[in-house]
């Protein structure tokens, strides 16, 4: 059996496949037997029926319908095998030359992933590990954070007192356009007085007020206001208040800092907060280089996109936004109408996106391919494990999974990590 390949653009693939007519007569016998014993005719015995009606003009087809469909079943597996060639979507298959005692010539196209060309991409990955920052942290942000922390840790009293800033607050609001009501603009909102949740100018008619006290005042809403019907509206309002909490921080001293658990005073606290906010900024400096990496790859790298794999990322993409909007309690419909776009262009939104996704995932998996970098079996095992553990019940989250996609998953998303710290140590 020989086989010529030939690659198309927009990354198919054709072979043009031979078998000599040595190779085929296997398929002719096959053939004709399985006819014959189908074949049924009056007067005859199945399996039975004489050469002559099996060599008419009406059996001829079936005949080498059959001879061809079994010699293509049987060879092209193996042929796709040798090539390393993973088909994405149908496999197209066209008949060439069929004839008893003579040569079988079939020819298959299919669409493949694609590889693409690199550029030198250790260069790239070198010259931006070059742009990464000196980090460190400062003490305001030290002192920012265990303010947070102190808040989250306040003691909430009520008081009898008018509201004032830094007070947590309970209060019914009613609120409408100047002239014209708007629907479920009413209901009970708590919140700390002065943080800065609500309409600017909002917050500061409330301070002062006694408790069950009612007040009404008109506010603008901003250009850039979130709710796009109500930008640069006059909205009226009217507010009571319904109950004052005062918060009581604690003291920041040694024993509060032993009170959380596991320091010994106050600088181990500020040391942990220190460090933590030092790994956090590490790892958002880590994630801008590696997309800055990636993205300077990619647009060195020349690689033509499928259609089938193209359109198979936006169909995920959709299904993902479908899934949201479900979850939020809408369909698809009035998800398209609440962005004010319909399907297609929606479709033609995502298409960049999905070209984006797909170029990065294709050079990750080239690099790993070159490198020869792939993660070990106990290793995809383990982050599996891990995986499964966060889900309440592994033994019955395991009855309920495809353990074989998973295991795919977490090899690429091991595969991809590996890839990334190699390019970062890459050394000239």
């Amino acid at each position: 059996m020989q086989h010529k390949i030939k690659n198309l653009p927009k990354a198919q693939v054709e072979l043009e496949i031979t078998l000599s007519a040595q190779e085929m007569e296997i398929f002719w016998q096959a053939a004709n037997k399985k006819l014959a014993e189908n074949i049924q005719l009056k007067g005859f015995r199945p399996g039975k029926a004489p050469a002559a009606v099996l060599e008419s003009p009406e059996a001829k087809d079936d005949l080498y319908n059959e001879a061809a469909n079994a010699a293509i079943k049987k060879t092209y597996p193996d042929i796709l095998a040798k090539e390393a060639i993973e088909p994405l979507g149908k496999v197209e298959v066209e008949v060439l030359k069929i004839a008893p005692a003579n040569e079988f010539i079939y020819r298959l196209k299919t669409v493949v992933l694609p590889k693409p060309e690199m550029p030198k991409y250790k260069g790239i990955a070198e010259s931006v590990q070059k742009e990464k920052k000196t980090l460190n942290v400062k003490k305001e942000e030290i002192e920012e954070a265990l303010t947070w922390l102190r808040k989250s840790r306040a003691k909430i009293n009520s008081v009898a007192r008018p509201a004032q800033k830094g007070d947590f607050v309970e209060v019914e609001i009613k609120s409408a356009l100047v002239d014209k009501e708007l629907p479920k603009a009413t209901g009970p909102e708590s919140f700390i007085l002065g943080e800065g949740h609500f309409l600017p100018g909002f917050e500061e008619q409330i301070e002062g007020l006694k408790i069950g006290e009612k007040k009404n005042f008109q506010l603008k809403t901003p250009a850039d206001y979130w709710d796009k019907d109500l930008q640069n509206k006059e909205l009226s309002f009217e507010v009571k208040l319904n109950k004052v909490s005062e918060r009581q921080l604690p003291e920041l001293n040694d024993e509060w800092a032993k009170s959380l658990g596991r320091f010994n005073n106050l600088e181990e606290l500020k040391k942990s907060i220190s460090d933590g906010l030092l790994f956090e900024k590490e790892s958002k400096e880590q994630e801008r280089l590696r997309i800055l990496m990636l993205e300077k790859i990619v647009k060195e790298t020349k690689v033509e996109l499928p259609d089938v794999l193209v359109e198979n990322e936006i169909e995920h993409r959709l299904h993902e936004i479908n899934h949201l909007a479900q979850d939020n309690g809408m369909a698809m419909e009035d998800y398209l109408k609440k962005i004010n776009k319909d399907e297609k262009s929606l479709r033609d939104d995502l298409r960049s996106e999905a070209e984006k996704t797909l170029r990065g995932a294709l050079v990750l998996r080239q690099i790993s391919l070159l490198e020869q970098i792939e993660p070990k079996t106990e290793e995809i095992e383990m982050a599996m494990n891990e995986f499964l553990k966060h889900y309440g019940d592994q033994k019955e989250t395991e009855k309920n999974i495809d353990r074989a996609a998973l295991f795919e998953y977490t090899r690429e998303r091991l595969t991809n990590e590996k890839v990334f710290q190699f390019l970062e140590n890459i050394k000239s």
